[in-house]
């Protein structure tokens, strides 16, 4: 639709009851967060969308095939909640000018979080679709393991230290649910000292204190 001035405009007239001259969006592989935000488009379009394609899918084999029932529409729904929580943290990183490195395990945190409470959901669901979806987001959940692995075993000295010194945080990220039931903090605080007593030669006894 979008590669044709005459199909946008067809479809801006279903708009101009409500003021709008909204086009789709298009995912662009090269760019983060564009299949959510043409997800999210859609969604906000549906009604537009639906009136687009009745009165031309006569003439349209194309559109007969993209127009969608109600149970996919609760599909695309469902991707975008889905999808919106790595949007979200996604467009924060990207907005951010200041160094952001002391974010890393919160995000993780949340994102693990996320895509766990939607599998413990999706397990108790019999419908094709929300059966397919449990296998991908499993396989998410592996991948992103994967990455955090990569975060937390290749560079946990330097993330470490970034979060200790976070005046927000310290050692408070530490004492979360996710971390308790392990010496991370202790070990992590410990580390934190050696490296600013061998860097800076300062008496690790009196960094003890201040920490």
């Amino acid at each position: 639709m979008n590669k044709s001035s005459q199909k946008i405009e067809n479809f801006h007239k279903f708009q101009r009851n409500f003021k709008l001259r909204l086009k789709m969006i298009q995912d662009v592989k090269t760019h983060w967060n564009f299949i959510c935000l043409m997800l999210l488009r859609a969604l906000h379009l549906q009604v537009f969308i639906k009136s687009y394609i009745s009165t031309h899918e006569n003439k349209n084999t194309i559109l007969q095939k993209l127009s969608f029932n109600n149970e996919e529409w609760t599909y695309v729904q469902y991707l975008v909640e889905l999808l919106k929580s790595f949007a979200i943290f996604i467009d924060l990183l990207e907005r951010n000018r200041e160094f952001s490195i002391n974010a890393i395990y919160i995000v993780y945190d949340v994102l693990f979080f996320h895509i766990k409470d939607h599998i413990t959901v999706l397990k108790r669901k019999q419908r094709f679709w929300k059966r397919s979806l449990l296998k991908v987001l499993t396989q998410a959940q592996i991948k992103l393991f994967e990455y955090y692995v990569d975060v937390s075993h290749d560079r946990k000295l330097m993330y470490n230290l970034e979060n200790i010194i976070d005046s927000h945080q310290k050692l408070n990220l530490y004492e979360q649910s996710t971390w308790q039931d392990s010496d991370y903090k202790q070990r992590y605080k410990r580390e934190f000292i050696d490296y600013y007593a061998r860097h800076y030669a300062l008496d690790s006894t009196t960094l003890q204190d201040q920490l």
